[in-house]
């Protein structure tokens, strides 16, 4: 995904982005703390980080 300078008169040197893509969500979580399994089970961090990020967002 580029970021191109727009060089057509009147722009004012602005950026074109690209459109952004659409990503479908799943089924919403049953609870609060399925929410945080499914997150801490989905960023790929180690069992000890998520076992402190578990406490902390289930007090």
């Amino acid at each position: 995904m580029a970021i191109e300078p727009v060089t057509e008169l009147g722009s004012g040197g602005a950026l074109r982005l690209p459109h952004a893509r659409v990503v479908p969500l799943s089924a919403p979580p049953s609870s609060y703390t399925a929410a945080v399994e499914r997150y801490l089970t989905s960023v790929g961090i180690a069992k000890s980080s998520a076992r402190i990020y578990r406490i902390s967002l289930t007090t």
